[in-house]
C-alpha cells in the first residue's frame, strides 16, 4: 500500500473491551500533545507506539516523533509557501519517504508527488465538488515508459458533510455510518485534509471478497475532548486503540 500524506497508514480494524461513553456532544479543538497507536492481535501480539506532536504558530502540524528517543519513526512537515507543503518520513533516522504536496485555492490537497528510498515514485490528483469535498482520487505510478494510472477512488457524502461511500478500481469498497450526536472536532493540525463533520460509528469495508465490519467507540475527558478512539473487527479479530493527551 502506498503511504499517502495522511501521516499514518493505519490498518482498518479495531476494538476495546472497556465500556465507552458515547453521550458527549461537544469536543474541544485543543491540539493533542501526544498520539498513541495500540494494536492488539492474537497472532502477532501487541504493538504500542506513542508520538510527540508539535505544531507551528499557525496550529499546523510540524512533526510526529515516536518516543522514546532515538525515534523509530518520525514525520516532519514543512510549509515553504502558502500553497505547498512537504512531508518527510524517517525510519530509524534515515529518510524513507519524501512527499511534496500542492494545495488548491481553498487550502486542501490538489496533488502530490512522492518518492521513497527504494527509488519508487508516485503521484496523486484530487477532484473536489462545489462543497470542497474530495469526490475522486487518482493515483499514478512512474515507470521507465512514463506515468501509468494505478487506481481511481470515488467518494460520496451525506447531507451533513460526512463521507459515506468509497469505491476504487482495485475492487475495494466501503460504506460508513456516523454518530449523529458526536461532532468531529479532533484536530492534529492537518488543515489541508477534508474533515468529516461527525465521528464514525461503523465501517463496512470490502476487499478481496471479504467484508470487515468495524465498530468504533469513543471516550472523552471532562472537557469533552476526545481521548480514545477504539475500533473492532470480528473478521480480523484485531484491536486498534488510538489515544490522545492534551
Amino acid at each position: 500500500m502506498k503511504p499517502h500524506v495522511f501521516f499514518l497508514v493505519i490498518c482498518i480494524l479495531i476494538a476495546c473491551s472497556c465500556n465507552k461513553d458515547n453521550s458527549s456532544t461537544n469536543h474541544s479543538v485543543s491540539l493533542p500533545k501526544t498520539y498513541t497507536e495500540d494494536v492488539r492481535n492474537p497472532s502477532s501480539g501487541r504493538t504500542v507506539v506513542t508520538y510527540n506532536v508539535t505544531y507551528d504558530a499557525n496550529s499546523r502540524l510540524l512533526s510526529l516523533t515516536a518516543i522514546p528517543s532515538p525515534p523509530i519513526l518520525q514525520f516532519n512537515y514543512q510549509y515553504p509557501t502558502g500553497n505547498t507543503l512537504t512531508m518527510d518520513l524517517y525510519n530509524y533516522g534515515s529518510l524513507s519517504i519524501h512527499e511534496m504536496v500542492w494545495l488548491n485555492s481553498n487550502g486542501f490537497i490538489d496533488s502530490t508527488f512522492q518518492f521513497n528510498d527504494t527509488n519508487d515514485s508516485s503521484t496523486e490528483k484530487y477532484v473536489y465538488n462545489s462543497s470542497q469535498q474530495p469526490i475522486q482520487l487518482k493515483d499514478y505510478t512512474y515507470h521507465s515508459s512514463g506515468v501509468i494510472p494505478y487506481n481511481t477512488t470515488n467518494y460520496t457524502y451525506d447531507n451533513n458533510g460526512n463521507q459515506v461511500t468509497m469505491v476504487d478500481d482495485l475492487g475495494n469498497s466501503e460504506t460508513i455510518d456516523y454518530y449523529t450526536n458526536l461532532v468531529n472536532n479532533l484536530s492534529i493540525g492537518q488543515k489541508f485534509l477534508y474533515m468529516n463533520k461527525n465521528l464514525v460509528k461503523t465501517q463496512n469495508y470490502t476487499s478481496g471478497g471479504t467484508t470487515y465490519v468495524i465498530t468504533h467507540y469513543y471516550t472523552f475527558d471532562n472537557s469533552n475532548r476526545l481521548i480514545e478512539d477504539s475500533a473492532f473487527s470480528t473478521v480480523v479479530n484485531e484491536i486498534l486503540i488510538k489515544s490522545y493527551t492534551y
